[in-house]
């Protein structure tokens, strides 16, 4: 079993380039796009990368934990507001499976997912679930060995080239050649019954992680780990009692030279010191001193007549990284119960369904099931909609409704049913409705434009009009942030009723976000209303502009046809200052994100991990239909 560890490290160097030539974009926004914190999961050798993607993720002014998968199960607490990444160079073995579906059933903030090859089990995985983001690399040089050698450094890389602040470059090769001089000298001090001391700090953590799991898998030697300070906090005295036996590893950048010279100059004279060091700062230096720590491994292993790369694997061992226990923290519950738990830890906001108390349980147990009840007995006549994030997603902005919920809304208006369209756009979403929903049904199609302050029939040419008269209070507003010097360009888009405001980069968001509202606040004008998405703002007069104001129009249209008046309403940001709040305030009101607190109205009914159009498509599966009224029933 496994390769020959010399073998794997000759392609070192290579897989360096190779991974630090990946299109990394996609990953850094997937990582960074919020400020969330982030549960890095990885088992094994993945591990000492889950270490740095931590250090990297820092950087950013962001909290960031690396677990093992086991650890994940028992920190759920943590997770609904959290990204949570997972980090396997296989994207198969048990455990990172089992932590998949863990975060899963507590719906993170986000899941994305990394793997050093291309069809995956995790990969597949992360297909299934709407909130997530794999990314696949296929490495050249195939499987590692037993110990993880080429994949781990070619996560250093790409993460390394995905978050580092500054642009990465690799260049410590001709120090290699230096440091494999002054390896033997260390090797002939010690012998195989040696315990190794591995003291740290800053961009030696990840390093210092990776040398006690190498060392434990490969049966090379005792370990104990240790950052420099804490070392001073009694570590030492394993010396004073066992220094006969004992050397350290000392893990060194330019930043913890100091102290580590200070450190070393208290101790015994006599005490083996391999110094594995980098002349860099940074994500840089980790990488050099990986490098470095595999030939410390790779002449230990030679010392003691073991190839680190292969063992050998007792049949109990295959047998406990084989164990399948999903089973035993994984609870079978029906689908029912799935929902009904789900849904009162959205409602509740809390962060598991156990966490709350009893009475707390019971109260949000009877208001799911006094909504539920009265929602599968109503009888509807119109479907309200919003656009994005509920029948268009992020990636078809651009490009029209989701193909997935076309069909479902064709059969509904050939049902002879009233479909509502309530959004925060103008044209763009009048070109997408026609270009999906054929002409023979333009009739019963009622568009409210700009959040309602111009609501017409799909086939209506005449809105939406941006030539009408803009609105004094929002053209006031418009005019003192035009003048407000922002740190980042802020685009503005001024409709007659709405006046939409964006930014470039998400991570600006925040502190944008805070100026433009303190400078609305100040000029505190009446019925002026603030409703957001993820990363853009739109500003209304509520008197005359309001997402509900479709309600009458869609009721109207029922009573010419004949059928039922009532309203489903569907949407995605129920809580306020979402911009759906309004829209989903009506009693019979279901949500496919985010929700408020209220009990009789905007719940979310979808299944753990099912978000936004996959939801939406879910919820108009549930739709049945009579002659004059159709019924939503749960599957």
């Amino acid at each position: 079993m496994g390769k020959p560890f010399a073998k794997e490290l000759e392609k070192l160097s290579d897989t360096v380039i190779w991974s630090l030539g990946q299109e990394t974009d996609a990953l850094r926004k997937a990582l960074i796009n919020n400020k969330k914190p982030l549960i890095i999961v990885g088992s094994g050798g993945s591990l000492s990368a889950c270490y740095f993607v931590a250090l990297l993720y820092q950087q950013f002014g962001m909290m960031a934990k690396a677990v093992t998968p086991l650890e994940l199960h028992y920190s759920q607490q943590i997770l609904r507001e959290s990204n949570v990444l997972f980090i396997s160079a296989s994207g198969r073995n048990n455990d990172i499976i089992f932590a998949y579906k863990t975060a899963v059933s507590c719906e993170p903030n986000a899941i994305i997912s990394v793997s050093m090859k291309n069809d995956t089990p995790l990969g597949d995985l992360a297909n299934t679930i709407c909130n997530s983001a794999h990314f696949s690399f296929e490495l050249p040089t195939g499987g590692d060995g037993f110990l993880a050698t080429n994949s781990l450094v070619a996560f250093f890389g790409v993460v390394a080239k995905a978050l580092s602040l500054d642009k990465f470059e690799y260049g410590f090769q001709d120090e290699i050649p230096t440091f494999k001089r002054y390896l033997p000298d260390f090797i002939k001090r010690i012998d195989q019954n040696y315990t190794f001391m591995v003291l740290h700090a800053g961009w030696g953590q990840p390093v210092a992680y990776d040398l006690e799991s190498k060392l434990a898998e490969a049966a090379l030697g005792d370990i104990l780990v240790s950052d420099y300070r804490n070392f001073g906090h009694g570590r030492h005295h394993w010396l004073d009692k066992r220094g006969a036996n004992a050397c350290i590893i000392a893990l060194i950048t330019p930043q913890e030279k100091q102290i580590a010279l200070k450190t070393f100059g208290f101790l015994p004279v006599e005490v083996p010191i391999l110094f594995i060091e980098s002349e860099k700062n940074g994500p840089a230096a980790s990488l050099e001193l990986l490098i470095k720590s595999f030939l410390f491994v790779e002449q230990l292993g030679r010392m003691q007549g073991i190839d680190p790369g292969r063992p050998g694997v007792p049949g109990y061992g295959s047998d406990l990284y084989h164990l399948n226990y999903q089973k035993l923290y994984l609870t079978s519950k029906k689908k029912y119960e799935q929902r009904k738990e789900i849904a009162i830890v959205r409602k509740s906001k809390s962060s598991v369904f156990h966490d709350l108390s009893k009475k707390s349980q019971e109260y949000w147990s009877t208001a799911y099931d006094e909504f539920l009840s009265n929602l599968e007995k109503a009888k509807f006549g119109s479907v309200i909609f919003d656009y994005d994030g509920t029948l268009s997603s992020a990636k078809n902005r651009f490009t029209g409704l989701d193909a997935e919920v076309v069909p479902y809304l064709v059969n509904l208006l050939s049902k002879g049913f009233i479909l509502g369209i309530a959004t925060g756009r103008g044209k763009s979403v009048k070109k997408a409705l026609q270009d999906a929903i054929p002409e023979l049904y333009w009739s019963q199609v009622l568009v409210g434009y700009y959040n309602c302050s111009e609501i017409a029939l799909l086939g209506d040419i005449n809105t939406p009009n941006k030539s009408l008269a803009l609105n004094v209070k929002l053209e006031e507003i418009y005019n003192v942030l035009l003048d407000y010097k922002f740190s980042v360009e802020v685009k503005f888009d001024f409709k007659p009723s709405q006046l939409t405001i964006q930014i470039q980069d998400p991570m600006e968001w925040p502190m944008v976000r805070n100026s433009i509202i303190q400078l609305i606040m100040l000029k505190g004008l009446p019925h002026v209303q603030i409703l957001e998405s993820s990363h853009s703002m739109d500003i209304i007069d509520q008197g005359i502009t309001n997402k509900l104001n479709i309600k009458s129009h869609c009721q109207a249209l029922a009573q010419e046809k004949n059928i039922e008046k009532d309203c489903l309403f569907i949407g995605d940001k129920g809580q306020w200052p979402g911009n759906d709040y309004q829209l989903l305030s009506e009693k019979y009101s279901l949500s496919v994100d985010e929700v408020s607190t209220l009990t009789k109205n905007c719940w979310n009914l979808a299944m753990p991990g099912v978000r936004n159009i996959d939801a939406t498509t879910y919820y108009l599966s549930c739709f049945t239909f009579k002659d004059n009224f159709l019924k939503f029933k749960l599957k």
